[in-house]
């Protein structure tokens, strides 16, 4: 069997849509892409700066709860000097003065506010004026009054520690919060960017998705405009040719029966020639809605061949089926009663239908099968017109 296709050549589509459905997505992807990065920026920025606050603060808390026990031993030491050798005082008071030291040298690395700072300053310089009166009771381990001095100065010195290290917590709770603020704005900022990108989102979204509506419209508009008959507006030649061959194969394949019906209005030049061609246009569009009312199943198709000329495929249906079906439109169009005064063969408007019926096999070409039903309309008309006659192939 020889099946000759026939298709259209598929429109093809504007730069310009192709642009932006490329465009689109890609800004998208972009503000995506740019969210994602300053989330992660700020994630990471907010988990060093609590890290590093973190740090500072135990460590400013550690080194001045250190500072604190050491010169509180120290005292004790003074204290229960007769208890205390020389030794031990000594081992004290180097371990002291490096508390004082380890305490001046990371106070001296941070930014501290004027209030702490000047606290700081000031324990630096009481241990420092005290270090020669500790030296001085060294010398003199007798001496009362000095004993009791330096006592009285670690303890003012104990009070001060406490103090400067409670304004340093301070300070860092103070520092914190304002991280905290800052954070918060950034992330207010982040969320308003994340929320205006979700309404960009639905908006492109949107717009896409009424572009493709529009645009399947159109494309069905074309489709529709390019398979409809103009005067008749039923199926056109060419929908006639893509579905006869689909159904020819369909049968083929399931070996069924299909019928095919070629109509032809009888004496149409004449009726032209008498009522014009506009009139002649309404006679083929009132012709062809009766024709298309026949169609019982969703199978059933017709359409306008040319010319003056019907075509209709009826599969699953044997060549009873056919004439019975050719029968009715004939009615039908009896019952229509469209005044022909130029007709050889009644008063009215008829027609001729040829009809051939069978089961496609692989041997026959689809094209012989409309040639065969053509020979019957041929036959119908040399017979006297208004009627059918019908064949096998």
């Amino acid at each position: 069997m020889t099946v000759h296709h026939h298709s259209g050549v598929p429109a093809r589509q504007p730069w310009a849509t192709r642009g932006q459905l490329i465009f689109f997505p890609s800004i998208m992807l972009l503000l995506l892409i740019g969210i994602l990065v300053g989330g992660q920026s700020l994630r990471q920025q907010i988990q060093t700066q609590d890290k590093s606050l973190e740090l500072n603060l135990v460590r400013g808390v550690h080194d001045f709860n250190q500072l604190q026990r050491e010169v509180n031993r120290l005292r004790l030491q003074l204290v229960h000097s007769h208890s205390t050798n020389t030794k031990d005082l000594n081992l004290q008071l180097k371990i002291t003065q490096s508390r004082f030291t380890i305490i001046q040298r990371h106070f001296l690395s941070r930014s501290l506010d004027t209030q702490v700072s000047t606290i700081k300053d000031h324990l630096v310089r009481s241990w420092l004026s005290l270090k020669p009166e500790l030296k001085q009771w060294q010398q003199e381990p007798t001496n009362i009054k000095v004993q009791s001095r330096i006592i009285d100065q670690l303890e003012k010195l104990e009070l001060d520690i406490n103090q400067v290290s409670l304004l340093n917590q301070r300070q860092q709770w103070q520092e914190y919060q304002s991280r905290i603020q800052r954070h918060s704005h950034s992330l207010q900022l982040l969320s308003i960017i994340t929320i205006l990108f979700c309404g960009f989102t639905l908006l492109v979204g949107y717009s896409l998705v009424q572009f493709m509506r529009t645009r399947q419209h159109l494309l069905e508009t074309v489709e529709q405009l390019a398979t409809i008959d103009d005067v008749t507006q039923i199926a056109n030649r060419r929908h006639f040719n893509a579905i006869f061959i689909q159904e020819w194969e369909r049968m083929l394949r399931e070996q069924s029966c299909l019928s095919l019906l070629l109509c032809d209005v009888d004496c149409f030049k004449a009726y032209n020639d008498h009522y014009g061609h506009q009139a002649g246009d309404s006679c083929l569009f009132q012709i062809a809605q009766t024709i298309h009312s026949c169609m019982r199943r969703p199978s059933d198709f017709a359409a306008r061949y040319g010319g003056e000329e019907f075509v209709i495929i009826l599969p699953h249906t044997q060549l009873s089926g056919a004439q019975a079906q050719a029968s009715v439109i004939q009615e039908n169009l009896q019952k229509l009663a469209l005044d022909h005064a130029e007709s050889i063969i009644s008063d009215y408007v008829t027609i001729s239908i040829g009809i051939t019926s069978g089961i496609p096999q692989l041997e026959l070409d689809s094209h012989q099968i409309i040639e065969q039903a053509d020979k019957a309309l041929y036959q119908a008309k040399a017979q006297g017109r208004n009627r059918s006659c019908s064949s096998e192939f």
